[in-house]
């Protein structure tokens, strides 16, 4: 396994984790009725967009690297 394949790999565990304790929190407010939902979701909702703004952001890169390491191996080879 290359580095860049385990950086991504961990990068993308580690982003499905916070998103899984974002959303387990979530539940946790909206299903107890002690707990207020509004301030919940103020906080969440621009931490939860941005987590997934990285995530695909993340991917992206990715993908465009991919695409470029690829035409440079094909142009070493015409």
């Amino acid at each position: 396994m290359k580095t860049v394949d385990w950086v991504i790999c961990m990068v993308a565990g580690t982003l499905c984790l916070v998103i899984l304790g974002m959303v387990g929190s979530l539940l946790a407010a909206i299903f107890d009725p002690t707990i207020p939902n509004e301030p919940i979701l103020a906080v969440i909702s621009p931490a939860f967009s941005g987590i997934i703004g990285g995530f695909i952001g993340m991917l992206a890169g990715v993908n465009l690297a991919q695409h470029n390491v690829e035409d440079e191996t094909n142009d070493e080879s015409i």
